[in-house]
């Protein structure tokens, strides 16, 4: 794990780059109930 969290607004834009290039997104999303960070909610891709 990177030890980040990424914002709903970051994984929007990722997920609208990797589509632009007709990319597919691989994520290990297996830390997602590890979000202590205080103010940060997960959001899956």
């Amino acid at each position: 794990p990177t030890g980040q969290v990424l914002s709903l607004e970051n994984m929007q834009q990722i997920v609208k780059w990797a589509f632009e290039r007709k990319l597919f997104i691989l994520a290990d999303e297996v830390y997602q109930d590890n979000v202590y960070a205080e103010g940060m909610k997960f959001h899956s891709f």
